[in-house]
């Protein structure tokens, strides 16, 4: 069982989601507003996916300095 909170995955699954829609949006049909971000929106997906794999690692990360704290004061 993890220890993650319940929301993490409706995060995980939104950023993934919101970045696949931005591809196929704008490679298939473009959105007004996608048309002047150009090739910038290949940056945005990209962001997304990364935030999609970043933002798991670095709230573990912060629960183990956390934990490594609260035993080192025990």
């Amino acid at each position: 069982m993890s220890d993650s909170p319940p929301w993490i995955g409706g995060v995980m699954v939104g950023t993934l989601l919101l970045a696949a829609l931005v591809l196929i949006t704008y490679t298939l049909l473009p959105l007004p507003g996608q048309e002047r971000l150009g090739e910038g929106n290949y940056l945005l997906a990209a962001a997304l996916f990364a935030a999609n794999i970043a933002f798991p690692r670095l709230l573990r990360r912060g629960r183990r300095a956390r934990r490594r704290r609260t035993e080192r004061r025990r």
